[in-house]
C-alpha cells in the first residue's frame, strides 16, 4: 500500500498528487508546530499544530485515494471512448468515401458499356434514319465532342449545323440527343493547349472497327508527347464554345466553317502580353489553327499575308512598323524572305 501511495505521489494524476501532498504538508506542519509548542510553551504554536492536523484530518476524509483513481480512470476512459468514436467515425467516412468511389467507378463503367453498344448498333441505314428524325440540314459537319460537363457527355460523336438563331448538336452517347444553343451566346472559340490525355483509356468505343468508327475516326484528337518529371505524358488540344462544350482539334475545321463570326480567343502570355500589337497577335492566332489542321499551309499563307499587307497601310511609326515585322521573325511566324518583301513594300510606299 505505501509503495502505491509513494507511486501515485510522484507518477499519479494532477488531483491525486494534489491530494495526497496537501496531507502530508500539513501533517508536517502540524508535527512541526506541536514541537515548537513543547519546546517554547507557546500557545499559539500549539493552536497552529492543532489546526494544521484538524486541516490533514477533514482532507483526508474528504475523498479517498481509491475514488479519486476511479474517477481518473473513468475519465480517461471516456476519453479514450471519445477517441475511439472519432478514429470510428473517421474510418466511416473514409469507407464511405472508397463506396462512393467505386459505385462511380462501376456506374461510369457501366455507362461506357452502354454507349459502346449504342455506338456499335449503328450502320448506314440506322444512321441515315437518325439524320432525318432531328431534321439534319444539308449543311452539317462532322465532329467529336471531348465533354460537355453540364449534361456529363464525354467524348462523344456529334453532327452540328445552323440555322437563322441556334447552333444545333446532335450528340450520341448513350443514345442521341439534340442541343440549341442561340448564336448570341456564344462569344468565341476558346483554345485549351496541352490537356492530359490518355490515348489507350480515350475513345474506346473508337478503338473497335464498326460504323460509327469509320465515320469519326478522322476527328479523335491528335496526342503528342510531353515530359513531366522525367516521366513521358501524352497531351492533346482542345476547344471550346459556351456552354462549355469542348471540342477536339480535328473537328475544328468544320466548326469554324459554321461558326464564321465567333472569334477566336487564346488566353496565353503572347495575347495577354502588352508587346506585341494585333497585327503580331493576328498571325500568331492564324498560325496555332494551321497547326491544329484548320487552315491548310496555303490557307494560312493567304491569311498571313494579309495581315501584312493591312500593316504596310496601317497608321504606325517607322519604329513600330519595323519591331513588329522583326518580331515576327524572332517568334518565328514569318521568315526572312518575307521580311525583306514587306519592308520594300514599305519603302516605296513611304518614300
Amino acid at each position: 500500500m505505501m509503495n502505491k501511495i509513494l507511486h501515485t505521489m510522484f507518477y499519479g494524476s494532477a488531483k491525486a498528487r494534489v491530494f495526497l501532498w496537501s496531507i502530508v504538508i500539513m501533517g508536517l506542519a502540524a508535527v512541526l508546530f506541536g514541537v515548537l509548542a513543547a519546546v517554547l510553551g507557546s500557545f499559539a504554536f500549539g493552536t497552529g499544530a492543532f489546526v494544521c492536523a484538524l486541516s490533514a484530518f477533514v482532507t483526508s476524509q474528504s475523498a479517498s485515494l481509491t475514488e479519486i483513481e476511479r474517477s481518473d480512470r473513468r475519465r480517461r476512459e471516456k476519453l479514450s471512448a471519445k477517441g475511439v468514436e472519432g478514429l470510428d467515425a473517421s474510418g466511416e467516412m473514409q469507407e464511405g468515401q472508397e463506396d462512393r468511389e467505386k459505385e462511380e467507378e462501376k456506374k461510369q463503367k457501366e455507362q461506357e458499356k452502354e454507349k459502346l453498344q449504342y455506338l456499335s448498333s449503328f450502320n448506314a441505314r440506322k444512321f441515315k434514319k437518325l439524320v432525318k428524325e432531328h431534321q439534319v440540314k444539308q449543311k452539317h459537319v462532322f465532329a467529336m465532342v471531348d465533354s460537355y460537363p453540364a449534361e456529363k457527355i464525354q467524348q462523344a460523336p456529334a453532327i452540328v449545323w445552323r440555322t437563322d438563331h441556334y447552333l444545333h448538336l446532335l450528340i450520341m452517347d448513350r443514345s442521341a440527343r439534340e442541343f440549341k444553343i442561340p448564336f448570341n451566346d456564344i462569344k468565341g472559340v476558346h483554345y485549351h493547349k496541352n490537356m492530359p490525355a490518355d490515348p489507350e483509356q480515350d475513345y474506346l468505343a473508337f478503338q473497335y472497327s464498326g460504323f460509327m468508327t469509320g465515320v469519326y475516326k478522322p476527328y479523335l484528337p491528335e496526342y503528342k508527347q510531353n515530359t513531366k518529371n522525367g516521366h513521358i505524358v501524352y497531351v492533346k488540344n482542345l476547344f471550346t464554345i459556351h456552354p462549355g462544350i469542348s471540342f477536339t482539334n480535328t473537328s475544328m475545321k468544320g466548326i469554324f466553317s459554321i461558326l464564321t463570326r465567333a472569334p477566336f480567343l487564346v488566353d496565353d502570355a503572347v495575347n495577354t502580353s502588352g508587346r506585341f500589337d494585333e497585327y503580331f497577335k493576328d498571325i500568331y492566332r492564324y498560325g496555332i489553327l494551321c497547326k491544329n489542321n484548320v487552315y491548310t499551309l496555303e490557307e494560312y499563307r493567304q491569311k498571313m499575308e494579309s495581315v501584312l499587307e493591312e500593316l504596310v497601310e496601317a497608321p504606325v511609326t517607322r519604329d513600330q512598323f519595323f519591331r513588329t515585322l522583326n518580331a515576327m521573325n524572332n517568334y518565328h511566324l514569318i521568315t526572312q524572305e518575307y521580311v525583306t518583301k514587306y519592308t520594300q513594300k514599305y519603302v516605296m510606299k513611304h518614300n
